[in-house]
């Protein structure tokens, strides 16, 4: 598949249906998620693999009006990173952007919860998935990003949908 077929194709799927995703594509994905590029090459992002059903309900109970996607994911992908990086927080978002293209390219579906700045009943929602899930005081947690079989079918983006205005030559 082309990657610009991968971009039209990536949906955010709220709904999966009941089918394990093999471990040998899991792997893949996660694999060359790591491969992307990063600032000064650090790599300093790391992730958590999520299949157990308790710890994911205990991690979409951290921000209950907005994790209910998770539900249905055979698999949540946990993005951190080591926050002493300068750029913690653009080396994570690329992970978890590759993370939901490769979905794409192995027919997965996928959908990007965001964690870094989010606050549920005046809590910090990455406080307390840090707790829950033990991870390290320097590392930040950027997003979950639920994988799985769609259970729903949206249609490709297009081009069509760019807006156009958006882009600026040699000066705003």
């Amino acid at each position: 598949m082309e990657l610009t077929d991968i971009i039209e194709k990536r949906r955010s799927i709220r709904d999966f249906r009941d089918i394990p995703i093999p471990n040998e594509t899991l792997e893949k994905i996660l694999n060359y998620a790591l491969l992307a590029p990063s600032g000064r090459n650090a790599k300093p992002v790391d992730l958590i693999v999520l299949k157990d059903k308790e710890t994911i309900t205990k991690v979409m109970n951290a921000r209950t009006n907005n994790f209910g996607f998770l539900k249905t994911a055979p698999v949540c992908i946990v993005v951190t990173a080591d926050e002493e990086s300068s750029t913690w927080c653009a080396d994570a978002s690329i992970v978890a952007s590759y993370i939901q293209l490769l979905a794409v390219n192995y027919g997965l579906g996928s959908c990007w919860g965001q964690v870094h700045g989010r606050y549920f009943n005046d809590k910090s929602v990455e406080e307390e998935i840090k707790r829950i899930l033990s991870i390290p005081e320097n590392f930040r947690v950027l997003s979950i990003v639920s994988l799985g079989y769609a259970n729903e079918e949206k249609a490709p983006h297009t081009l069509n949908e760019v807006n156009k205005s958006k882009i600026h030559y040699d000066h705003w």
